[in-house]
């Protein structure tokens, strides 16, 4: 639901909720919210689903499960069962499986909030604009409850000799 306009340069659009961010929490409060007869906007960045969606628990899962496929077709004779020829992994066809599992998820969440009623997706970055206010773009949004809901980055920590190993974030 849109409403007023802020002033010349700005429209303003208000809300009962605000939410800036679409990992593990913010998509189910939207419904939550939502279907309770709120008015939601969705605020998202970058990718829908967050960090687990797209660089953590999602992806991580399916490279773990092709490992194990391939473990367990190693151990195969272990159990019973010939393999004639030797186990190989293909890493470019592991990496497109846990793109399409990711990309799944991530559609997924974002279809779902598009379609949630009640609910405005606004893609892009925000920054607060006032106590209760938003801005996305050109676009100022309103709302009594803001909630954050952003995804993490790897640090480094300030261990004396790190930079001079090798290590995974």
């Amino acid at each position: 639901m849109r409403s007023v306009t802020q002033s010349m340069s700005h429209p303003m659009q208000r809300y009962d909720a605000i939410i800036i961010g679409t990992g593990q929490a913010g998509p189910a409060l939207a419904h939550r919210l939502a279907n309770a007869g709120h008015t939601v906007a969705v605020i998202e960045r970058k990718f829908f689903g967050g960090t687990c969606v797209n660089t953590g628990c999602t992806p991580t899962k399916t490279l773990a499960a092709s490992a194990y496929a391939a473990y367990m077709a190693r151990r195969a004779a272990d159990f019973g069962v010939k393999i004639p020829c030797e186990i190989s992994v293909d890493m470019k066809a592991v990496k497109a499986r846990k793109d399409h599992v990711s990309g799944r998820s991530r559609d997924g969440v974002e279809t779902s909030l598009r379609n949630l009623n009640g609910c405005t997706v606004y893609q892009g970055h925000a920054r607060f604009a006032g106590p209760r206010s938003v801005q996305v773009g050109a676009e100022i949004l309103e709302a009594e409850k803001i909630f954050i809901n952003v995804g993490g980055r790897a640090l480094a920590p300030p261990i004396p000799g790190l930079d001079e190993v090798g290590y995974f974030t």
